[in-house]
């Protein structure tokens, strides 16, 4: 069961009730949500009128920035506060979600400045419903999740039952039309991996900084999609930073192998990937410290999050966290890399060490997979 809370202002126009908005929530509600409608302010003149015999709510509270009244939601209802979406469309509800830990959704009808750099994004409230019922029924589990020595990993949909002969590149594919098409499915997606980013209070790890893995043959910068993504997570989940606009945070300065199309070789080797990428320097001084996310679309043996890991930890990163929208079969790899040299500069062949390779450990869990693999059909 989901719980969908927003503010009055979020369910008028010009001050008077939206009588779309509000029989959407009067819908939603119907469907087995709980709906409430949280204000500091005396319950509107036209709450009763407007949503009588529904089982939308008016929720009165002192003051509600503080986040209090989601964790009281959470607590009476005997739910997580992850599972209470926030529909914001001013400064307020923004600040009542992320205090309160639960899942920020920007109302796309919203003119506050604050609203509209949000990623988790509704553009109506059928988009609403539709996010509602893409989300609902899943329990913030995800498919993959573990943690090596150094750093963990963790993978929100199983690729190997998604689709017969799905590849790494119709994955990315698939994904790169789900972000760009945007609408319901996106943020639904956002959505589902940003309560797993909550489950496991990734979110409250100071000082945090968000990337993304460079693909194999990007060479001129940020990855549009992915980089789109993660800064639309960040904002869904957390209040910190993200690699800075046109500064991306791994550099790829030369084309590596594309490993998932080469059939032969060894593709738990990393030597190529570590070869052909370095931090950016502008992040120089910067990393140390810092707990960073890295984003990757997708992720076999676990290449990219083990030689991503060991760059950071190089530059002085407290902890690294791989999170892969997907991931293919069972023969996730934890590496042991040093980076021998300076990682904001290109590494030589002889300027890592790469110790012994050993199966990853951690668990998987299938419980949420039909809703996961309905998101990026």
């Amino acid at each position: 069961m989901l719980i969908l809370t927003t503010s009055p202002a979020a369910i008028t126009r010009n001050g008077q009730p939206a009588k779309d908005i509000i029989q959407g929530m009067i819908r939603i509600a119907a469907n087995g949500n709980l709906v409430g409608v949280i204000s500091n302010h005396a319950k509107p003149a036209w709450f009763d009128q407007e949503f009588a015999g529904s089982k939308v709510a008016f929720i009165p509270t002192e003051a509600r920035q503080n986040g209090e009244v989601i964790r009281n939601i959470a607590k009476e209802c005997k739910v997580k506060p992850h599972d209470i979406l926030v529909l914001a469309v001013k400064a307020e509800d923004l600040q009542m979600a992320k205090n309160g830990r639960a899942v920020l959704v920007a109302a796309g009808w919203s003119n506050g400045p604050q609203i509209k750099g949000l990623g988790l994004k509704v553009g109506s409230v059928q988009e609403l419903e539709e996010l509602i019922a893409l989300t609902n029924g899943w329990n913030g589990k995800w498919w993959f999740e573990g943690a090596g020595k150094t750093y963990a990993v963790h993978a929100l949909v199983d690729l190997s039952t998604m689709h017969k002969g799905i590849t790494q590149q119709v994955f990315a594919q698939k994904l790169t039309s789900t972000v760009k098409n945007g609408g319901a499915r996106l943020a639904a997606l956002l959505a589902v991996t940003a309560r797993s980013l909550l489950i496991n209070n990734i979110d409250q790890a100071p000082d945090l900084l968000w990337g993304v893995f460079p693909s194999s043959g990007n060479t001129a910068g940020n990855d549009e999609v992915l980089t789109d993504f993660t800064h639309r997570l960040r904002t869904t989940t957390s209040r910190v930073r993200f690699a800075k606009v046109g500064e991306p945070l791994f550099i790829r300065h030369t084309a590596s192998v594309k490993r998932s199309a080469n059939k032969g070789g060894d593709r738990t080797d990393p030597s190529d990937q570590i070869k052909t990428l370095h931090l950016n320097p502008f992040y120089k001084g910067k990393i140390n410290g810092r707990n960073v996310i890295i984003i990757d679309d997708c992720t076999t043996y676990g290449v990219s999050f083990g030689v991503a890991a060991a760059f950071l930890l190089k530059a002085g990163a407290n902890s690294v966290h791989g999170i892969a929208l997907g991931k293919f079969g069972n023969q996730l790899s934890s590496y042991d890399i040093t980076i021998n040299s300076d990682p904001f500069s290109p590494v030589a062949a002889n300027g890592f060490t790469n110790g012994n390779l050993i199966r990853f450990p951690g668990d998987t869990d299938n419980t949420a997979q039909q809703v996961l693999q309905a998101l990026i059909p």
